[in-house]
């Protein structure tokens, strides 16, 4: 299908089951309730939040074809594009298109973060070999520049220049001026390129910059939350905006605080406590226990919102 970057675009979870097979059925259920929101414009499998990173290359295809199969008739299908290796990723993104993917989210090798910054021609290099593998577009992920994987602006000036395949950037800088300034010259640049905002510790803000949409894990869990937010921003209903951001607050404060590792394991124990996932298990080395304390955290968090009785 064809992909547009903007709106309200879910990253999703992975579910496995207690032996740490994939849980594909699990997965297909979690899809259909992310497709039945209202306002969500696609979908992102093989991204951190499913995390990709314990997955093979076999097992992430195998993801993709089933998140195809289940909601691919309904909406877009990003797939990440995530390997060290160069030739590896060009690889993948041909395979991923060959399975239905309708866009890619290319993510940064932590190579990029030895040298990247000071040779960007890394980052050119990386682009042009996967464009040059599929017609798919391609989404930028923006890191924050502290942990080296971060591009400036003047690179993703560039790099949007050389590889016309460049649709959208997942910003996640953390730095509301950085952000503030990449809104302004890639989202009103000669050749628009769509900031999907994955600030979601401060959407409300990254949104009054005017993100073309919110490419977030959390998405996940709070997608009604993130279309309601993101719906009342672009009719300019600040009040309305506001009154719903409190309530998308208390949610991200109970998912994004340290260790931020265990960031998407809070969404998934949110999953269980709404009937809507069979555990909350990660694959290792992530952690896959919370104590009493945590779980009756994110209990507080759902009740205050409306979102477990």
């Amino acid at each position: 299908m064809k992909f547009e970057a903007k709106g309200v675009i879910p990253a999703a979870l992975m579910p496995w089951t207690a032996s740490m097979d994939m849980d594909l059925e699990g997965l297909a259920r979690h899809l259909g309730e992310l497709a039945d929101v209202k306002g969500v414009t696609a979908v992102c499998v093989n991204g951190h939040a499913s995390e990709v990173m314990s997955c093979t290359e076999d097992e992430q295809a195998a993801i993709l074809e089933n998140s195809v199969a289940a909601v691919g008739n309904r909406l877009p299908l990003i797939s990440g594009v995530f390997s060290e290796n160069s030739l590896a990723a060009a690889r993948m993104a041909k395979r991923w298109e060959s399975l239905g993917a309708s866009a890619l989210l290319v993510v940064p090798p932590y190579t990029f973060g030895k040298g990247a910054q000071a040779h960007p021609q890394m980052v050119f290099d990386h682009y042009a070999r996967i464009a040059q593998a599929t017609s798919l577009p391609l989404i930028i992920f923006q890191y924050t520049w502290a942990g080296g994987l971060g591009h400036s602006v003047d690179t993703l000036l560039q790099l949007v220049e050389r590889i016309p395949a460049i649709c959208g950037i997942k910003d996640y800088c953390g730095d509301p001026i950085l952000h503030e300034e990449t809104v302004r010259k890639l989202q009103n640049g000669p050749r628009r390129i769509g900031v999907l905002t994955a600030h979601s510790s401060w959407l409300l803000q990254s949104l009054a910059l005017g993100c073309a949409g919110i490419l977030s894990g959390a998405g996940s869990t709070i997608a009604p939350l993130q279309v309601e937010l993101f719906e009342a921003m672009q009719a300019g209903d600040l009040a309305r905006a506001r009154e719903v951001n409190e309530r998308v607050n208390t949610i991200s404060r109970a998912f994004y605080k340290a260790p931020m590792a265990e960031q998407h394991h809070r969404m998934k124990q949110a999953q269980v406590q709404m009937g809507k996932l069979r555990n909350d298990l990660m694959r290792p080395p992530l952690v896959a226990k919370f104590s009493d304390p945590e779980i009756a955290a994110i209990s507080a968090a759902l009740r205050q919102v409306g979102m477990l009785r």
